[in-house]
């Protein structure tokens, strides 16, 4: 079985970009400790455009991941802060 990839793109409000890593780094952080996580990467734009790109062993490790509770906090502090919906893609390599 293949490593699932999942991608996540947010844009932060003017203003809000340092506030939204220290969060996102710090959820990397926790993320890299789950049994599942194979890797997991913040980048960052100068538009403030954050992604992640994460490798999990399975789907499963995926949903667990995301019922975490520094995944729930991270959502609660960063989505207030964010110039728009984040976009999150599950998917595989081909």
């Amino acid at each position: 079985m293949s490593d699932v990839i999942v991608i996540a793109r947010a844009k932060a409000q003017s203003g809000r970009e340092e506030e939204i890593q220290r969060a996102l780094t710090e959820t990397a952080e926790a993320s890299r400790r789950e049994a599942g996580c194979v890797s997991y990467s913040v980048l960052r734009a100068d538009d403030g455009t954050f992604m992640t790109f994460e490798r999990w062993k399975s789907h499963l490790d995926v949903d667990q991941h995301m019922s975490t509770p520094h995944v729930q906090l991270l959502l609660q502090t960063i989505v207030p802060l964010l110039d728009g919906p984040p976009d999150i893609k599950v998917m595989k390599e081909v």
